[in-house]
């Protein structure tokens, strides 16, 4: 005599359900990676970690191009992150001309050294380039101060140095300011 044990359930391959499995734990992995990558990218925040302090000379200007910035050193150590789009391009969305470094001596400045150095501000003094937009002719000193008349200076973005002494710039804040008649560094809204 058979007894009966009900409808036979078909069980499927071992190695399918292992397979699942294992599909499970590389997509979950994979997304752990993937967040663990871009949260210390600093991609979150905005922050830019770059090398050691000591990497950079007093007087000294690198292009960070992968993030549109000017870190620039000044004379007396302090550090500088500048845009290198100024305000009249970043509102216009037709022409986008970057500003790039220039020896002070450049003929397309088309203003003498001398008209320029008077125009420099103090965080800029003895420095041998400036920042040239060439759309519109507009000229930087190494701070982002205007030389050639009154209006916007590049954007600065604020710099630290974190634990290790690594400089650390916040390309998502803007500080803004315009060159008036009356002072070079007058805070103006971004």
């Amino acid at each position: 005599m058979k007894l009966d044990s009900g409808p036979e359930t078909v069980r499927p391959p071992v190695a399918l359900g292992c397979f699942f499995g294992l599909a499970v734990i590389v997509f979950i992995f994979g997304i752990a990676a993937f967040a663990i990558v871009f949260l210390e990218s600093g991609a979150d925040t905005g922050e830019v970690s770059l090398d050691v302090s000591e990497a950079y000379a007093p007087g000294s200007v690198k292009f960070i191009g992968e993030d549109n910035i000017f870190l620039v050193r000044l004379g007396n150590g302090d550090f500088v992150a500048l845009a290198d789009l100024d305000a009249a391009n970043r509102t216009n969305q037709s022409r986008r001309c970057r500003v790039g470094l220039v020896p002070i001596n450049e003929p397309v400045l088309a203003l003498s050294q001398a008209v320029l150095r008077s125009q420099m501000s103090a965080e800029a003094e003895g420095t041998t380039s400036v920042f040239y937009e060439p759309c519109l002719g507009s000229i930087y000193d190494v701070a982002g101060i205007r030389l050639n008349g009154p209006g916007m200076n590049l954007e600065r973005h604020p710099v630290t140095l974190d634990r290790g002494g690594h400089v650390v710039v916040d390309t998502s804040t803007r500080e803004c300011s315009e060159r008036t008649d009356g002072a070079t560094f007058s805070p103006s809204p971004c």
